[in-house]
């Protein structure tokens, strides 16, 4: 089939402009490296600037985040964006701490950029320590210029120490209980500052005081009449005098009464005395041999206590059982027609079973 000239001109035409647009296409495809905090990626994009970069790579940037070149810089084919994340660290220098934002990535890094780097300064941390992007805490340091005046000598020093404390132990300076140092030894040293040191000793004597307890008496009507018992025993206090002879630099000051103080207070003792009258008891004469009974049991000592402390008076009650026969208090505190009479009660309640060892003595 032939084609007309103005049909070939214009098939001509529509080539030309389709290779164009390829063309320019493919101009406008291109691949940038990202560098975001020392990690390295490539981004193929259409962008036509830093920011359209970003973008594609789904960066956001923060008010403390550093962009290199600027976000509106253009970018061709083989550009490089650096990225640096904001860090808060809180960095504390010479005893002051603040907070601060960084974008370094490591504590060498930092220190440059807060203008920290000097000679001999002390970290609490490694310089090659990275940074995380949720920051850290940081100690720094400076050498601080000291004079320290003790024992009639001088000493002069540059000293990166926490606190006076610290700078005299490292310095070896030994400071005696009752010395007396210019400065508080928590104090941070700073530049300029004179710590002087006087030395104190002394003697001490001292006197121990009785102070006698008081007897608080308390009536109860679980005691029978004329009966008392200690419910707390009374301790006594101690009154501590003391005296001190006291030298400053090889020298006698003075000696005084330091001071006169209680060191213990005295606890009272507490008494409760008995206001129950007493009762006439009368055990029966039941027939049965209750003294051999008693014997057996305890000796026939109404005061008598078993090893584990649970049986108690002539026929060996429990608390328990004495009380649920009528009586109170402890048994061994009852007089021993009482015990009998408690006793008598528990057998016609439950024979001799109560005394399983001993019971048949009742019947000789």
């Amino acid at each position: 089939m032939r084609r007309s000239p103005l049909t070939i001109a214009l098939f001509a035409v529509v080539i030309l402009a389709l290779g164009g647009g390829a063309t320019a296409f493919a101009m406008m495809d291109k691949t940038v490296r990202v560098d975001v905090d020392g990690q390295q990626a490539s981004v193929r994009t259409f962008a036509s600037n830093v920011a359209g970069v970003l973008r594609k790579a789904h960066l956001v940037v923060g008010p403390h985040d550093t962009v290199a070149p600027d976000l509106s810089a253009p970018v061709k084919d083989g550009s490089k964006v650096v990225v640096r994340h904001g860090r808060q660290i809180t960095v504390t220098v010479n005893g002051k701490q603040r907070q601060v934002w960084v974008t370094a990535l490591s504590v060498d890094d930092a220190l440059d950029q807060l203008g920290l780097r000097t000679d001999g300064e002390w970290l609490s941390a490694s310089r090659s320590l990275s940074i995380p992007r949720q920051g850290l805490s940081l100690t720094v340091r400076l050498p601080q210029h000291v004079t320290i005046l003790a024992d009639g000598r001088r000493k002069t020093v540059d000293t990166t120490a926490p606190d006076v404390r610290t700078l005299l132990h490292d310095l070896k300076v030994k400071v005696g209980r009752m010395d007396r140092v210019s400065v508080p030894l928590t104090r941070y040293p700073t530049s300029g500052l004179v710590i002087t040191i006087d030395r104190v000793s002394q003697k001490m004597v001292s006197q121990s005081v009785v102070v006698p307890f008081r007897t608080l008496t308390v009536k109860t009507s679980s005691l029978y009449v004329g009966q008392s018992k200690i419910t707390r025993y009374g301790t006594p206090g101690v009154r501590l005098n003391t005296y001190r002879l006291v030298w400053k630099n090889h020298k006698l000051m003075r000696r005084v009464l330091v001071s006169s103080v209680i060191k213990a207070k005295s606890i009272p003792q507490h008494v409760e005395v008995g206001t129950k009258p007493k009762p006439r008891y009368s055990p029966t004469a039941d027939g049965l041999n209750w003294s051999a009974l008693a014997r057996c049991e305890s000796g026939g000592n109404p005061r008598s206590v078993s090893s584990d402390g649970r049986f108690r008076g002539l026929y060996q009650f429990t608390i328990g059982t004495w009380q649920g026969v009528g009586g109170s208090g402890d048994p061994i505190d009852a007089s021993s027609s009482e015990q009998t009479y408690r006793a008598q009660i528990l057998y016609r309640r439950s024979g001799d079973s109560p005394w399983p060892t001993c019971g048949h003595y009742l019947y000789t």
